[in-house]
């Protein structure tokens, strides 16, 4: 009885050896911590920009769909991403300057179309 035991235990042993997942961890450095968080908070900051009316309704009349756009965000290069973002936090808090920032995130998601990347204006 032992045996059989001493074998059942030893086979599902071999088999998640075999088969099972390892698993890997590896140390962040503070810099890319620090850019993650960066990084992270420039998407909030544009997401809080294109979530404004008169952003999305400068979207719709360009033909972007505005879920399409904040979608599009993550695709962004960090370089891209961090313009974006300087240009938004340089506009005026009267408005001005809201077509700008719209014209370059059209812009960017036809880069992307273009590329390959997404495919924001098929649906048009």
């Amino acid at each position: 009885m032992n045996y059989v035991i001493c074998r059942f235990v030893v086979a599902s042993l071999t088999f998640f050896l075999i088969f099972g997942s390892v698993a890997h961890a590896d140390v962040i450095s503070t810099g890319s911590a620090l850019q993650m968080e960066l990084r992270q908070e420039q998407v909030d900051r544009v997401d809080t920009f294109l979530a404004r009316d008169d952003v999305r309704d400068a979207l719709i009349a360009r033909g972007v769909n505005p879920a399409d756009a904040t979608l599009r965000i993550g695709a962004l290069t960090d370089q891209e991403l961090q313009r974006l973002a300087v240009r938004i936090d340089n506009l005026p808090a009267g408005g001005t300057g809201v077509i700008e920032v719209v014209g370059i995130v059209a812009i960017v998601l036809l880069v992307l179309e273009l590329l390959g990347v997404t495919d924001v204006f098929t649906r048009i």
